[in-house]
Formats: structure tokens, C-alpha cells, sequence
């Protein structure tokens, strides 16, 4: 996979779980065209950052149990 894509998709599932609009496992996984276990590889790495996800079987969502913030910069030089 590109890094840009990698980057991109942490980016919006990052913005998903705040906003805690995310929807099932399984409605997550299809709107990234992933598998179950490649979305939970994602969020595992955010857990390894520092991330404590939590789910919400009321909501359907994901969410951030504890202040948890990523901010992504990169620059390409030519």
C-alpha cells in the first residue's frame, strides 16, 4: 500500500472516532474497502500510539476513552 493512502486513512478514521460516526466493524471495514482484520491492524496502531478505543454497542461506534490527539506532516521536496 502507498504511504499516502496509509496516511490518508488514519487521517479519516482518526476524524470518524472523534466525531464517533465510525458504524460497525463490519460497516467501517466495507466504507475503507478493507477486511475486518486489516481495520483492526489500523487500530491497533493507534492503540500503540497511545490511542485507548473503546466501542459502543448502543452508538454502533468507535470512540477515544481517553484525550488522545495525531497530527500528520509531511512535506515532499522536489
Amino acid at each position: 500500500m502507498l504511504l499516502f493512502e496509509q496516511i490518508t486513512r488514519i487521517q479519516v478514521l482518526h476524524s470518524l472516532i472523534i466525531q464517533e460516526k465510525t458504524g460497525t466493524l463490519n460497516e467501517l471495514a466495507a466504507s475503507f474497502h478493507l477486511s475486518k482484520r486489516q481495520l483492526y491492524n489500523i487500530l491497533d496502531e493507534l492503540k500503540d500510539l497511545g490511542a485507548d478505543i473503546k466501542y459502543c454497542r448502543i452508538r454502533k461506534t468507535f470512540y477515544y476513552n481517553n484525550n488522545f490527539q495525531i497530527n500528520i506532516y509531511y512535506e515532499i521536496l522536489f
